[in-house]
């Protein structure tokens, strides 16, 4: 079946190879005959051309005339005799716009292109269109009178009769080239199946035989050409391999029942061999992963376990200081309101008082016991994390430790615990911070009196600072950004703190010192707070009956240090008779401010809330408003400051309140008003906060 699927093949590739031989010659012939055919075609277009040009040139003269005079009927007749011109098929005439005006057909174009009649200026168009389905040859000219254009005419002529010849010896060639082709097909088909298809087939129908076993096999073909050569190389093959053959079977016969046996044995010995080896691989591999699998499972339990139970420990936390924080933020609010007067006060009445009265020392004591309550105060505003913070660039050596080496409350604290010795070592070339002065002295202060309570009897406190480098991870999971620090660090030698109470230090309240001996147990959560809102990390380490030691990271800058606040006489915050609104829902507020700032030159106006500052305003002006932010009931300090706008663009305000800075005030300050002073006031913060206000600032930086 093979065999002859091949013959098959053969005669059709030389079938094939007839067809092309054929194309070619057709195509060779039609690269001959189609040129003479369109020169043909060319010829007899031209002499259209100049029979349409001749019959116009004819009748030109009597057409211009008739279109110039609007003759149609005349126009009419002279159309018609062209008409009858053998092979015109129709005719139309178009005025100088190309609007149609006589045509002898209905289906002539109604009117001419513009790019046309552009064309028509130089020479006349002739070209091949087709009208209702008929072919027809196009002159397009210019009627012109005297030399002045009165229209165009456009003269059809019929090609079907032209088109007929070119089919017509297009099929006679036709006819004659396939004639000649089948000729041509039949008779090399008949020469080459003679010479070549059938002494392959013999050749073919012999090898066959010897496929199915036949040796020895022969073909008789008498050419000598290649296939006769073929077919004597053939019968030699066949004959040696009848006799290689026969020597074979013989050797094959004694050796086949040998070699079968160990093939066998061979066989039987690779297989087991193969197939212990691959089942010792697949089980020692399987083993292997499974361990792996067992032992990364084991790592990552082990690690989800430990992040979920730090997650939920910093959760509690935050719950619990965002619950204490909002508890503070409240109590501050009132307090700051309360201590109003037992700070402000006194501050008046020293300044009445003769320096000889014995009054000035126990109103000075009142003054200082109601500065350290809003010192607690603050401290709760701190434990919210929403208390003022100045951005100063500060070096912590000059203006943090040093300071507060050579203050009352260090004098304090050393002469409490006699036993402690104080070290200090301080980076000459420390790196400054942007912060709050105040807010980080407390800080210190806190460390430092903490550190100096943990030792019993004898030990020594450390006070260190630093320039780092670093990304370090800390024990609490806080990860510190990489980058420039520069490093705060209070060490002791004193008691150490316990490992379950590590974690719990920075909590308000939590503390194991007995309560009402020293602070108020809101110390470390004020530094916490503060820390954070320095965007700095703590990291503490302490060991029991060792020590601890607090190393506080705070981002270092390279900017240039702040100027700092230099002390004020009061004739440098005295007013010059300006007008001043107050606004407060607190009587007693609005009664200290009033006499703090007419104590200091101002004239006042006292109203208890936004509606009267309305209504205020309507009748009198102010050159300042002194604006409360939390006023209950009614309007707060920031819709009071909106409306008041509204109605007086111009108008200038502070904003005052017993509770921290938050979104409102800084609403208000966005909407055109001054500073923001926070409640208890004292005379050197509101008078310098006026005097900024009125445009009239002391000669340096407002104070926090």
């Amino acid at each position: 079946m093979h065999v002859k699927m091949r013959t098959k093949g053969l005669r059709f590739k030389i079938n094939g190879a007839i067809l092309l031989a054929s194309v070619i010659v057709a195509l060779f012939a039609g690269s001959i005959l189609y040129p003479v055919e369109i020169n043909r075609r060319a010829a007899r277009l031209e002499e259209i051309e100049s029979l349409l040009k001749a019959v116009f040139l004819q009748k030109k003269e009597a057409i211009a005339n008739e279109v110039f005079a609007d003759q149609l009927l005349a126009l009419q007749h002279t159309l018609r005799d062209i008409h009858r011109v053998h092979g015109v098929a129709q005719l139309s005439i178009y005025d100088l716009d190309g609007h149609v005006i006589l045509a002898t057909e209905s289906g002539a174009p109604r009117h001419l292109a513009p790019q046309r009649m552009a064309r028509l200026e130089d020479a006349a168009l002739f070209h091949k269109t087709r009208i209702d389905g008929r072919s027809l040859a196009a002159y397009t000219t210019l009627i012109e009178v005297i030399g002045e254009r009165v229209g165009y005419i456009a003269m059809y002529y019929d090609l079907s009769e032209l088109e007929r010849e070119s089919i017509l010896v297009a099929g006679f060639f036709l006819s004659m080239l396939l004639a000649v082709l089948a000729v041509m097909a039949l008779f090399l088909n008949l020469l080459l199946t003679r010479a070549v298809i059938q002494p392959a087939g013999r050749l073919r129908d012999a090898i066959g035989k010897v496929r199915a076993g036949n040796l020895g096999e022969q073909v008789a073909i008498a050419s000598t050409d290649e296939i006769g050569e073929m077919a004597a190389d053939f019968n030699a093959m066949s004959k040696k391999l009848q006799e290689q053959h026969v020597a074979l079977s013989d050797a094959v016969q004694t050796k086949e029942s040998f070699a079968q046996k160990l093939a066998q044995s061979n066989r039987q010995l690779a297989d087991l061999n193969t197939n212990l080896e691959a089942r010792v691989e697949t089980r020692t591999e399987e083993l292997k992963r499974s361990y792996e699998r067992l032992e990364q499972e084991m790592i990552e339990r082990k690690r989800a376990y430990e992040e979920k139970s730090r997650l939920e420990e910093k959760l509690v936390r935050s719950q619990k200081m965002e619950a204490l924080g909002m508890l503070a933020g409240g109590v501050a609010h009132d307090l700051n309101n309360v201590l109003s007067g037992i700070v402000s006060y006194p501050e008046l009445l020293l300044l009445q008082l003769q320096a000889d009265s014995p009054l000035r020392t126990p109103i000075k004591t009142i003054q200082e016991s109601g500065q350290k309550a809003a010192a607690i105060v603050q401290d709760l505003l701190t434990l919210t994390r929403r208390g003022v913070i100045n951005a100063d660039v500060l070096d912590i050596n000059k203006q943090i430790v040093e300071p507060y080496l050579q203050s009352p409350e260090y004098e304090k604290l050393m002469t409490a615990h006699p036993g402690v010795r104080i070290a200090v070592t301080l980076a000459e070339d420390l790196l400054p911070i942007k912060g709050s002065t105040i807010h980080l002295t407390k800080t210190l202060m806190n460390l430092v009196t903490n550190a100096a309570e943990s030792i019993e009897d004898r030990g020594r406190i450390t006070i260190s600072t630093e320039n780092r480098y670093t990304d370090l991870a800390f024990k609490n999971g806080d990860n510190v950004q990489e980058g420039e620090y520069a490093v705060l660090i209070v060490s002791d030698t004193g008691l150490g703190i316990a490992p379950e109470d590590l974690d719990r230090i920075f909590e308000p309240f939590y503390t194991r010192k007995k309560m009402g001996r020293s602070g108020t147990g809101l110390g470390m959560a004020v530094v916490w707070g503060t820390v954070q809102d320095h965007n700095g990390q703590i990291n503490v380490q302490s060991r029991r009956g060792v020590g601890t030691t607090f190393e506080i990271f705070f981002p270092a800058t390279r900017e240039a240090l702040s100027i700092t606040d230099q002390a004020f006489s009061l004739a440098a915050l005295a007013g010059q008779g300006e007008k001043i609104l107050v606004v407060d829902d607190v009587p007693a507020q609005r009664e200290i401010t009033s006499s703090i700032l007419e104590e200091l030159g101002y004239r006042v106006a006292t109203v208890p809330g936004g509606e009267a500052a309305l209504a205020y305003l309507e009748k009198h002006s102010a050159d300042l408003m002194i604006l409360d932010m939390i006023m209950t009931p009614g309007m707060d300090g920031l819709e009071t400051y909106r409306r008041i706008l509204a109605r007086h663009p111009d108008q200038k305000a502070v904003i005052a309140s017993g509770f921290a800075e938050n979104e409102r005030v800084r609403a208000a300050q966005e909407l055109g008003a001054g500073l923001y002073i926070r409640k208890p006031f004292t005379l050197e913060k509101i008078g310098r906060a006026v005097k900024m206000a009125l445009g009239d600032p002391p000669p340096s930086a407002f104070p926090e």
